[in-house]
C-alpha cells in the first residue's frame, strides 16, 4: 500500500463532527489561538522597535530600519519553514514537531518583553526558529482528509478562516488595549499567553492527530533533544542575520536556490514526467504567491506607518491591522460559495487564473492610495480613513482569490513523501516576500522620513508593475494548467 493510500484509508474511517473530521476542529481552536498572538505582536512590532530601539536616530533612519528588522522577521520565520518542514518528515515527525513549536514560541514571546535591544533580538531569533517547526499545523489539516473527500477545500478555507479570527481580536487586544495603554512589552506577554492556550489545547488532544505515531526514517529516541540543542545553537546566528539585512538578504536566495536545487534533484531521481511537470507548476505559481505577498504585506509596514502619520481616523493606527482578516471573515464564506456557484456553471476560473485576479487586485488597491495622496490629502498632510481601508479591502479579496487554492494545491501538486517540505517551501515564498516588501517599504524613506512624496511614489511602482504582472499571469494560465495535469 502507497504512502497516500495509507493516510485515505485512515481517513475514510475518522470520526466526523459537523461534517468535518474532529481533528480539523482541534486544529483550527490551536490556529486561533496561534494567529492571536502572531498578529497580536506583528501589529505593533515595527513602531514598537522604531521607538524604543532606533529612537536614537533620525526619523528617515528609525523608520527605515524598523520597516527591515520587521522583514527580516518575517523573512526568517517563513524561511525556517523549510527546515522545520525537512525536521518534520525525517526527525520528528509532523505531531511532534508541532507540539514543539507551540511550547517554544511562547516562550520567545515572554522575551520580546526583554528591555534590552540584545535581549529582545535574541529572543525574536528563538522564536522565529521554533515557529519554522509549526508548518505541520497547515499539512495536518489535509491529513484529516481522504486524498479524493470533495470537503478538503473547505476544510481549508475553514482553517483559512480560523487563521484570520485570530488575526482580527489579536490586534485590537495585544496593540490597541494592552500595548497603547499598559506599554507594548505587555503586549507582548499578551500574545504569549494565547500561543500558551494553543499549546495547551493540542497537547491534550495530540495523540488522536493523523500520523501522530509516526516515526520518521531518522528519529531516534534523542531527536527532541537534538532538535532543542540545534535551535539554541542557531538562536545567535540568527539574531545575527537579524541585525544585518543585507546578510539576511543574500543569506535568503541562497536558500531558496538551494530549495529549487532539492526539488530539481528529487525529479530527476524519481523519474517522473508528471510530477516534474506539476513541480514547474508549483513553481510558477511560487512565483506568483512571492510577488502577491511582497505588495500585500506592505501592511505591516510602509502602510502601517502612513496610518499613523498621514490618515486622520477616530481610532488607533493600529486598528487598520484587523482590516484584513475582520474582512475575510466576512468575505471568505461568500467566495466558499462563490467557486462552487462558478464551477456548476462551468465558468469557474482556473487556479492559475484565480492568481493572476489577485494580484490584479492587489495591484489596483495602490491605486487607491495613490489617488488618495494625490486628490485626498488635506493641508495637513494627512488623508481620510477610508481609501486606506477600501486599499485593504482589494488586497483581501486578492489574497481570497489566492492564498487558500495554494494551500489546497501543493497537497495535491507535491509528491506525499515531500508534503511538509512542499509546504514548508511554500512557506518559505512568503519569507522571501517579506524581505521584498521590506525593500520596498524603505524606498518610501527617500526624500525624507516617510514623505508623502515617497509614499506616492513606491504606490504608483506597485500599481503599474503590479498590473503588468497580473496581465502576464491572465494570459498564461492556459498553459500553466496543462503542467498540472488534472489537479485543480
Amino acid at each position: 500500500m502507497t504512502v497516500r493510500a495509507e493516510f485515505d484509508e485512515v481517513a475514510s474511517t475518522r470520526a466526523d463532527w459537523l461534517g468535518h473530521p474532529r481533528g480539523l476542529w482541534l486544529l483550527l481552536a490551536v490556529s486561533v489561538g496561534l494567529n492571536f498572538a502572531f498578529y497580536g505582536f506583528r501589529a505593533f512590532l515595527a513602531p514598537y522597535a522604531a521607538d524604543t530601539f532606533f529612537a536614537g536616530l533620525a526619523k528617515t533612519a528609525a523608520l527605515k530600519q524598523a520597516d527591515l528588522l520587521l522583514a527580516g522577521f518575517g523573512t526568517l520565520t517563513y524561511a525556517t519553514a523549510i527546515l522545520g518542514g525537512w525536521l518534520a518528515d525525517n526527525v520528528l515527525g509532523e505531531v511532534q514537531a508541532l507540539r514543539l513549536s507551540l511550547w517554544m514560541t511562547t516562550l520567545g514571546l515572554l522575551g520580546l518583553a526583554w528591555p534590552s535591544r540584545e535581549g529582545f533580538t535574541l529572543a525574536l531569533s528563538f522564536f522565529v526558529l521554533a515557529a519554522g517547526l509549526g508548518i505541520p499545523l497547515t499539512v495536518l489539516v489535509g491529513r484529516n482528509y481522504a486524498d479524493a473527500d470533495p470537503r478538503r477545500d473547505a476544510g481549508y478555507t475553514l482553517f483559512y478562516l480560523a487563521i484570520n479570527l485570530g488575526g482580527f481580536i489579536g490586534p485590537p487586544l495585544c496593540a490597541a488595549w494592552i500595548g497603547s495603554h499598559y506599554g507594548y512589552r505587555w503586549g507582548f506577554i499578551a500574545a504569549a499567553a494565547g500561543m500558551a492556550v494553543s499549546a495547551a489545547i493540542f497537547e491534550w488532544r495530540h495523540r488522536r492527530m493523523p500520523g501522530s505515531k509516526d516515526r520518521p526514517p531518522l528519529h531516534r529516541v534523542w531527536s527532541t533533544p537534538a532538535v532543542l540543542a540545534g535551535t539554541l545553537a542557531l538562536v545567535y546566528p540568527c539574531a545575527q542575520l537579524l541585525s544585518h539585512p543585507d546578510a539576511l538578504h543574500v543569506a535568503v536566495y541562497v536558500l531558496m536556490g538551494l530549495m529549487l536545487l532539492y526539488f530539481v534533484v528529487r525529479c530527476l531521481r524519481r523519474g517522473d514526467g508528471v510530477q516534474s511537470q506539476r513541480y514547474i507548476a508549483m513553481l510558477l505559481l511560487f512565483v506568483a504567491m512571492v510577488l502577491f505577498w511582497a505588495w500585500s504585506l506592505q501592511g505591516a509596514t510602509s502602510l502601517n506607518f502612513f496610518a499613523r502619520d498621514h490618515v486622520r481616523a477616530p481610532f488607533d493606527y493600529s486598528w487598520f491591522q484587523s482590516a484584513n482578516p475582520l474582512y475575510i471573515l466576512f468575505l471568505a464564506p461568500l467566495l466558499a460559495l462563490l467557486w462552487p456557484w462558478l464551477d456548476r456553471r462551468g465558468i469557474n476560473p482556473s487556479t492559475p487564473r484565480k492568481f493572476g485576479i489577485g494580484l490584479l487586485l492587489v495591484a489596483l488597491s495602490y491605486g487607491v492610495m495613490v489617488y488618495a495622496i494625490d486628490h485626498l490629502a488635506g493641508p495637513d498632510g494627512r488623508t481620510p480613513w477610508w481609501p486606506l481601508a477600501l486599499c485593504y479591502l482589494l488586497s483581501t479579496l486578492g489574497e481570497l482569490a489566492l492564498s487558500p487554492i495554494g494551500y489546497a494545491m501543493i497537497g495535491k501538486l507535491a509528491a506525499p513523501e515531500d508534503a511538509s517540505l512542499a509546504m514548508g517551501g511554500w512557506f518559505f515564498g512568503v519569507g522571501v516576500s517579506y524581505d521584498l516588501s521590506g525593500q520596498i517599504a524603505a524606498l518610501t524613506t527617500v526624500g525624507g522620513a516617510g514623505s508623502m512624496a515617497g509614499y506616492a511614489h513606491v504606490f504608483a511602482s506597485l500599481l503599474w508593475s503590479g498590473l503588468a504582472i497580473a496581465a502576464a499571469y491572465l494570459l498564461a494560465a492556459p498553459w500553466i494548467v496543462k503542467l498540472m495535469h488534472g489537479v485543480r
